[in-house]
């Protein structure tokens, strides 16, 4: 909801798409436990701050600054691959649309998008699966979900837990690819 609109104003505003995909690279850079982390105190100041955020589960540590940075972590592949998949789009195309009447928001929705899509579709792939695995991480702040079982499994020495957080993990991450190779692959197949 917010990358795909990012990346159409990163193409259609040529000057800002540097500066936003810089941004985003530099915040891919940063270590997973190392952003949930810093996340935790700007967090924690604002349920400080306003303690009506508490109630609809905002805190320092938890869900929160997982969600926040899986949230951040997701925008580059996002934008990126819109900025790639619209600059892909033959301008023949684009003035074929044009010369027809539409107007720049019909001939995106129409003609630009749907020739984008496949690639649009290879970055919420790699979103997916990535978040998928770095949601496991986000136990060790108090995210929960099969990491918690990974990481309790590794303190205990017991891997029985572990494999019980990690084998759903690869089975959800792994079923998110084929699932999002089948929706590329259709998007590519299905005339325009």
């Amino acid at each position: 909801m917010v990358a795909l609109p990012l990346g159409i104003l990163c193409h259609r505003v040529p000057r800002l798409q540097a500066g936003v995909l810089g941004v985003l690279n530099v915040l891919q850079t940063v270590p997973s436990i190392a952003l949930f982390g810093i996340l935790m105190a700007p967090l924690a100041a604002l349920v400080a701050t306003w303690p009506a955020l508490a109630a609809v589960g905002v805190s320092g540590i938890g869900a929160a600054p997982a969600a926040l940075a899986l949230f951040l972590y997701s925008l580059l592949p996002i934008v990126g691959n819109t900025v790639v998949g619209l600059a892909r789009v033959p301008a023949a195309a684009v003035d074929a649309a044009r010369g027809m009447g539409l107007t720049d928001a019909q001939a995106l929705r129409q003609v630009e998008f749907p020739l984008a899509l496949p690639t649009i579709l290879t970055g919420i792939r790699i979103v997916l699966v990535q978040n998928i695995g770095l949601v496991t991480i986000a136990a060790l702040i108090g995210g929960g979900g099969f990491g918690a079982f990974v990481f309790q499994g590794i303190g205990q020495t017991a891997m029985d837990l572990v494999l019980l957080g990690a084998l759903p993990t690869v089975a959800f991450a792994f079923a998110a690819a084929v699932v999002l190779d089948a929706l590329t692959d259709l998007s590519q197949r299905v005339p325009r």
